[in-house]
């Protein structure tokens, strides 16, 4: 149950940021760009209490390099798809490092 919840924080942290960054494109503080800024720091509070509950059952030096590898893999996964951010050989290569460290660890 607790790699749910781990895996639960990662996909919130990566919607809070998305939120934010769409948040961020928009020209000063309408209620939109509130709302989505708010929205995001909901989201954000229930990532952190879905990291919390995972940190019952897994060592803090397991769970916060899987919750950041696997949030910086996705978050960039997202931002080339929503946000058009270029993703060159050499941060793919990157990530995919990422990801053989995340398996390696995830594994130990």
């Amino acid at each position: 149950m607790s790699a749910i919840y781990l895996a639960l924080a990662v996909a919130f942290n990566v919607i809070a940021n998305a939120l934010f960054k769409h948040a961020s494109g928009m020209p000063g503080w309408s209620m939109h760009k509130v709302s989505l800024f708010g929205l995001g720091l909901a989201i954000g509070l229930v990532n952190t209490l879905c990291y919390i509950k995972a940190l019952e059952d897994y060592a803090l030096s397991v769970a916060y390099p899987v919750f950041m590898a696997g949030s910086v893999i996705l978050i960039t996964l997202v931002s080339a798809l929503m946000f058009s951010e270029q993703v060159s050989v050499q941060k793919a290569a990157g990530l995919c490092a990422i990801g053989v460290g995340l398996a390696l660890l995830w594994k130990a």
